[in-house]
């Protein structure tokens, strides 16, 4: 349901390309909510049949038409009233197939969690990178991307990108204390 919003959000700002919404999710909010092509065009078909988003055709000579997706204003209305509606509930419990294997951890070798663990923390790292190329342009996109006020959107994009570097930060100090406890470990 939320990437709706997402999407309707995105175009507040906006035309768009279903293409380049793909592009706005991986430059600005993947940290918060991905979505692949496939999901974002049938959302896109979703939101123009209940009327929150209209599109037209743009042609073009040497590539194939561009749709061009716009928001209406029953989709301005529907997406200030989900912002606006924060749910009484703001964390969701969550499944993680990695946490539960740690916690049926002493049933494995040792040696064997400490090579996932150190898998974990290198993705973890890696993803870190992510966060950090996007926080990176994050000046020059929202310039590009918000015409109304960048510096107030910057300012709310950055307080995501925050929370998300700060997570991964203390996962990846985390793992790495537990690899260093299960080397001092004697079975």
């Amino acid at each position: 349901m939320s990437l709706s919003y997402a999407m309707l959000g995105i175009l507040s700002y906006g035309p768009r390309t279903g293409y380049s919404l793909k592009k706005v999710f991986d430059k600005s909010i993947s940290q918060v909510w991905v979505a692949s092509l496939s999901q974002i065009y049938r959302e896109l078909s979703v939101l123009e049949k209940k009327g929150y988003v209209c599109s037209t055709i743009q042609k073009q000579d040497d590539r194939p038409n561009k749709r061009i997706y716009n928001i209406t204003g029953a989709g301005e209305l529907a997406f200030q009233e989900w912002l606006q509606d924060f749910p009484d509930k703001l964390s969701y419990p969550l499944r993680d197939g990695f946490m539960l294997r740690i916690f049926f951890g002493s049933k494995l070798e040792k040696e064997e969690l400490i090579i996932q663990f150190e898998r974990f923390i290198s993705q973890k790292k890696a993803y870190l990178k992510v966060l950090e190329e996007i926080e990176s342009t994050f000046n020059v996109y929202c310039n590009e991307f918000s015409s109304e006020s960048p510096e107030k959107d910057q300012l709310f994009w950055n307080f995501t990108i925050k929370r998300g570097k700060m997570t991964l930060k203390t996962v990846i100090r985390w793992a790495e204390e537990c690899v260093e406890q299960l080397g001092k470990y004697e079975d």
